[in-house]
This record gives C-alpha cells, structure tokens and sequence, in this order.
C-alpha cells in the first residue's frame, strides 16, 4: 500500500517515552505533536480507564483505529501512539502508510518505573486478563518491530537523550 501521508510516528510499550519525545521533538521542529491517547480521551469526554470499563479493550482499539483513519486529512505532525495499537491487524497495516514509524524501546521493568501511576492504565490496573507487563509487551514485541521504519533503544536514557538520537537518526533518513 502506497504511502498516504507523511507523519512521524512513535510507538512502542507504555513507558518508552512516546509522549514526552513527541512534545519535545515536536518543539525543536517546529510541528505539532498529537497525542493519540489524549485525543480519543477528549474526542469520548472519559479517560481511558473509564473507555476499558464501558467499551471493553477492543472498543478502544477501534477507537485508536478509527483515529488512525483521520491521519491523511491531517498536516504533518509527529504523533505518539498508544502502546497497544498495534495489536490490531488494520491499524499496523495503516500505521506503515501515515509515514515514519519509530520504535522506542524498552524492557517492562524500566517501562512500568517508569509509570508514575500506574493505576490509571487499564492493562496494568486489570492484570491485562492476568498477563504481567513483561507478557504483555512479548505479545507486542513482533508487531513493534514489523512496522517499524526506525529504532531507537531508551534504556538507561533521559527523554533529551532519546529526542537526540530520534533526530539524528530522522535526519539520516531524510525525513526532517
């Protein structure tokens, strides 16, 4: 499928730093950052726990596909992905056609340290049907690195350390 837009997305497990690479890649750029799980949240007037409990994972994730839809009709923008889109088939095959897909990577330990309240994710809060973080994020491991274009390990790294590598590493593929 051929590409439909342009964007620059991050993906990877809860923790990894999308949303704070994101804003500030976003801000040394000069683009605007949208942040797919604060968008649904507005977009439903409920936070995401609150979606989990009403719709169940698979309503969110349609949520998160629907979202994915909308990217074409949007400029150009750096977008920070849920860690869970992509478990769903139609938005990884959608996700390689928004634009550059970066992987940020972590280990679950450091990504759940890294939570600073963990309660308010619905697959920690829940046991995700009494998988550990570490389960959960093997079960994703071959869906990240199959869309991903580019991967930038943040273990042991400052958000300004992981935006410098994200950078430099757009940049060498031209894509800023």
């Amino acid at each position: 499928m051929a590409k439909l837009a342009d964007h620059i997305i991050l993906i990877g497990f809860m923790g990894s730093g999308k949303s704070s690479v994101a804003r500030r890649l976003a801000r040394l750029e000069h683009m605007t950052s949208i942040d797919m799980d604060i968008f649904i949240e507005r977009e439903a007037g409920r936070d995401i726990p609150a979606i989990f409990a009403a719709e169940g994972e698979e309503g969110f994730r349609l949520r998160e596909f629907d979202f994915l839809r909308s990217m074409p009709a949007r400029d150009r923008c750096i977008l920070s992905c849920g860690g869970g889109v992509v478990v769903r088939d139609e938005s990884r095959s959608l996700l390689k056609c928004l634009g550059t897909v970066v992987y940020l990577v972590v280990d679950a330990a450091e990504a759940v340290s890294r939570i600073p309240r963990p309660e308010g994710r619905p697959l920690l809060a829940e046991g995700a049907g009494g998988l550990r973080p570490d389960e959960i994020l093997s079960s994703r491991l071959r869906y990240y690195e199959d869309v991903a274009d580019l991967t930038v390990d943040t273990s042991g790294r400052s958000i300004g350390q992981v935006v410098v590598a994200v950078r430099r590493m757009l940049r060498a593929a031209g894509k800023l």
